[in-house]
Formats: structure tokens, C-alpha cells, sequence
């Protein structure tokens, strides 16, 4: 009975390890799966942002009066957007760096102009965006879609 007895304890001691460990795994896999959540949504928020960023600037082109202001007035409401309603020099700056992207954007909505460039893909709208939010991240360190981050409070509920 007596050796029984003494491999109690050591049987105990290698479930409590077991458990232990496969805590420990299950920990990790948690860290890893929180990571990979977090990388995942970062990227559709930013994919979401680049598209309504794309989408309002495409609306406010096509609606402008004249063809050679629409170009400003999609600046202008870029800048609403971001809440710039006066833009210092900074904002200006970026606003000047997104210019040839609103500017490929205008020609690219001009009928007949996709079929006018062979290098679309090369040096349109597309090519344009990137280089500036390459410009961007070099020259802040962050992604321009930060900019469209807008902090809610949460409102408390009142009941009348």
C-alpha cells in the first residue's frame, strides 16, 4: 500500500504540470489569435477608409459645375471630412500631396479615359493614392487613414 500511496503525489505533480502547460499553450494561442484580430481589423478599417476616401472624392468630382474646379472641390471636401475647416500649413501640405491623385481620379472619370492609357494600372488613380500614402507614412510615420479615426464617448443612458 505504502508505494501507492508515494506515487499519489507524483501523479498529481504531472497532472498539475500538464495542466500548467496546456495552459500556458492556450495562453499563448490566445495572444497570437488577439494579434492577428487586431492586424485584420486594422487592415479593413483601413481598406473601408481608403474607399470612402476614393468614393467621396468620385462623387465630389463628378458633381462638380465646372470640370476645372472639381479637382478643388473634392479637396475641399476631403478637408471636411478630416474636420479641417480652415487648413494650416500642414494640412495644406497634405492636401497638395493628394492633389495628383485627385487629379488622376478626375481624368480617369473623363469618359473615354481608361481606354486612352495603356499603363493605367502604372500611373492612374490607383499608383497616385499609393504614392502619396507612401509619402505619407515616410513623412509622419503613420498611416494617412489615422486621420479618419474619430474617438466616440461613450453617452450615458439616461431614462426619463
Amino acid at each position: 500500500m505504502i508505494d501507492s500511496e508515494s506515487s499519489a503525489p507524483d501523479l498529481i505533480a504531472g497532472f498539475v504540470q500538464a495542466a500548467e502547460t496546456a495552459r500556458q499553450v492556450e495562453d499563448a494561442y490566445r495572444k497570437e489569435a488577439a494579434a492577428r484580430i487586431a492586424t485584420l481589423a486594422g487592415a479593413r478599417a483601413t481598406a473601408f477608409r481608403r474607399l470612402n476616401l476614393v468614393r467621396s472624392a468620385a462623387t465630389a468630382i463628378s458633381e462638380a459645375a465646372e470640370p476645372e474646379k472639381a479637382v478643388a472641390r473634392a479637396r475641399f471636401v476631403i478637408a471636411q471630412t478630416l474636420g479641417w475647416e480652415e487648413p494650416g500649413p500642414r494640412q495644406a501640405l497634405v492636401l497638395d500631396r493628394l492633389s495628383p491623385f485627385l487629379e488622376a481620379l478626375s481624368a480617369s472619370l473623363t469618359p473615354g479615359a481608361a481606354a486612352a492609357d495603356d499603363n493605367a494600372a502604372d500611373t492612374g488613380a490607383a499608383a497616385a493614392l499609393r504614392r502619396f500614402e507612401d509619402w505619407y507614412r515616410a513623412e509622419t510615420g503613420s498611416e494617412f487613414y489615422a486621420l479618419f479615426e474619430r474617438y466616440m464617448p461613450e453617452t450615458p443612458r439616461v431614462d426619463f
